[in-house]
């Protein structure tokens, strides 16, 4: 990626779009939508998504890097949560591979998720439904979905300039104990 990290328009409204159609349980809409898009947005979409998942876990588990174990408990929190009324991509197991393989290891959905689903286009919008599960079970319930978004979109535009040198201090300044009622200057912070 380059230095700086923006996210362009036409890959950002779509990828919202997406989401809330997933969030309202919109199936045919949301399949409607991802055949319209071009194979850039659609492939944009899904890394933003696997990116939120990857910004969210982290910052869920007190931000460090999750472990297994971690990953597993909250693929099956975001499962319960989901219900009887879950899309059928949401299950256990298929969040915790797109948590695990996806979004944290950076592998090609098709390459990690392919033989799970028959259908092409149900491939394509699993992301969308297990991202606004995971946001829905773990998100801040103070804020909305887009202004969760918002955030994190912030927080890789800046992550982007940072020199990676930066990083240790960055994990220290994270685990250091804050005075109470002291606060670490990040409104998406639990």
């Amino acid at each position: 990626m380059d230095a700086e990290w923006r996210l362009p328009r036409k890959y950002e409204k779509p990828f919202r779009d997406a989401l809330n159609h997933a969030g309202h349980k919109r199936v045919d809409e949301l399949r409607a939508m991802l055949v319209e898009m071009t194979d850039q947005q659609v492939g944009a979409a899904i890394q933003l998504c696997g990116l939120v998942a990857a910004y969210t876990v982290i910052d869920v588990v007190g931000r460090k890097w999750p472990t297994d174990k971690g990953l597993r408990m909250m693929a099956e929190k975001t499962a319960e949560s989901a219900g009887a009324n879950a899309w059928h991509g949401v299950t256990t197991q298929n969040l915790y591979l797109f948590m695990s393989k996806c979004a944290l290891g950076f592998e090609d959905l098709a390459e990690v998720l392919g033989s799970v689903f028959e259908d092409s286009n149900d491939l394509l919008m699993a992301p969308f439904f297990f991202t606004i599960q995971l946001l829905g079970t773990f998100g801040p319930t103070e804020q909305s979905v887009a202004e969760f978004l918002d955030i994190i979109e912030d927080a890789y535009e800046k992550a982007w300039l940072l020199d990676l040198n930066l990083l240790p201090a960055l994990m220290v300044r994270a685990r250091m104990p804050q005075p109470e009622g002291a606060s670490d200057g990040n409104p998406g912070s639990r």
